[in-house]
């Protein structure tokens, strides 16, 4: 899921840059100001909210992790700090309220480097941009196949490809005319997710994130997406939508909270 949210992001956000670089219209100011009232109220509040839980159901050692977490989750480096934890000696992860930030972290990251890079290169040579990105993609995937090791999990350089990959369809978009691709880009999503399972993606293996980002890729090519479309007209797809980013934010403190609360009080009996 995180894989394919970073394709669309990198679409989404690559589109907005480029169209006003284009226009010359582009303000880094602008931007960041728009990404900080997108992701920053909603971010603080949910950080404001697990605080009382976790002094409530965490033990003190956990509360201490809990701490450091929350303050890497403030300044965007979550993503560091879960890779350089102890995870042997430490809580386990299903317990960790702030766990999924570390993906957040990422897109910030990105956020804070992408417009910059492509500020660099539009002064360049524009019409080498396209050229410059598939090099940064290829140098991405590159360096998956020759590294083992966690850091291929939570690392930008590692993941640089999933969100350049976006901006990629995103400059293809209006010169590829496939009808129908959606198709075979929705049969390659769904095949990643029923196909592989916990054991090939505990060791990080790039092929199952190829499949579905390269499936991400081809829907989003897609000139015939009426179909999929449609699909916001259903109400609680449309709700679902518009709460992503909430609804993302929540889920890890609330199952985490559940999980521990469960094993003090033993309500749920499968809830860990």
């Amino acid at each position: 899921g995180v894989d394919i949210f970073f394709v669309i992001s990198g679409y989404l956000i690559s589109n907005i840059i480029v169209s006003e670089l284009n226009e010359n219209k582009f303000s880094l100011l602008n931007f960041y100001n728009r990404r900080i009232r997108r992701i920053l109220p909603a971010l603080f509040s949910t950080l404001a909210l697990s605080i009382p839980f976790s002094y409530i159901l965490l033990t003190p050692k956990a509360i201490s992790e809990y701490a450091r977490s929350l303050l890497s989750s403030v300044f965007f480096y979550s993503n560091y700090y879960f890779e350089n934890l102890d995870f042997y000696n430490s809580e386990p992860t299903k317990l960790m309220p702030l766990l999924h930030t570390w993906s957040l972290a990422i897109e910030e990251q990105f956020y804070l480097i992408f417009p910059l890079l492509c500020i660099v290169l539009f002064k360049l040579n524009k019409n080498f941009f396209f050229i410059f990105l598939t090099l940064i993609a290829f140098s991405s995937v590159m360096l998956n196949s020759t590294t083992s090791g966690v850091i291929k999990f939570y690392e930008i350089q590692f993941r640089a490809w999933e969100l350049i990959l976006g901006s990629i369809v995103m400059i293809l978009r209006d010169s590829i005319k496939i009808r129908h691709i959606e198709k075979l880009g929705i049969f390659f999503i769904f095949f990643s997710i029923l196909y592989f399972d916990d054991s090939t993606l505990s060791i990080n293996s790039i092929e199952p994130k190829l499949i579905a980002c390269i499936g991400v890729a081809l829907v989003l090519l897609s000139k015939n997406n009426l179909s999929i479309e449609k699909l916001s007209d259903f109400k609680f797809i449309y709700w679902v939508g518009l709460s992503s980013y909430s609804l993302y934010l929540l889920h890890q403190p609330i199952f985490s909270y559940v999980r521990i609360a469960n094993i003090k009080y033993s309500f749920l009996s499968d809830a860990y």
